[in-house]
């Protein structure tokens, strides 16, 4: 598979899945939305169809890692020639910002209301409505469409959580 094949491939795919993925979240999430409160199932779903279109996308033209986990996987179990490597994570770096991207504007007016709504952020704005959790608690969800965080926010239960769930991974 050639470099072009790899890139081409990998940004596409990786695109696909965060656009699909990061789409249904925001969906469930913000407050203008059709799907607002569709709950954990649609998102299940919607993350698992993602999955299945970004690999079925780039599967026959790269392999479809669409993921640095597995990139590195398989390179050590010599699936994957170390060579290829910075060419797959940086494809698929540059795919994951290319989706979130496109997520944040395909849904960009919702955003903005969801984050100027004086019931949800109090007296924020915008932008300290989305990263500031503790002066608009109920704005936080909306950081859970590009990223994940603990519910209960414990630094030893959550260190703990973390270190079960790798061991459960790596097996």
């Amino acid at each position: 598979m050639s470099s072009s094949d790899i890139f081409i491939g990998e940004t596409i795919g990786t695109a696909i899945l965060i656009l699909l993925g990061g789409g249904v979240c925001a969906a469930v999430t913000l407050k203008r939305s059709k799907a607002r409160n569709a709950g954990w199932l649609a998102i299940t779903f919607g993350w698992g169809f993602a999955v299945l279109t970004g690999a079925y996308l780039a599967g026959g033209v790269s392999g479809a890692h669409l993921n640095p986990a597995v990139t590195l996987g398989l390179a050590i179990q010599g699936g994957t020639a170390w060579g290829d490597v910075p060419l797959y994570l940086a494809s698929q770096l540059l795919g994951a910002m290319i989706g979130a991207v496109l997520v944040y504007a395909v849904y960009y007016g919702q955003f903005h209301a969801h984050l100027t709504d004086p019931e949800i952020v109090g007296t924020k704005s915008a932008d300290e409505g989305m990263v500031d959790q503790t002066a608009a608690p109920k704005a936080g969800p909306v950081l859970g469409i590009f990223s994940t965080g603990p519910e209960i926010r414990n630094g030893v239960q959550n260190v703990v959580t973390e270190i079960i769930a790798t061991v459960v991974l790596v097996l």
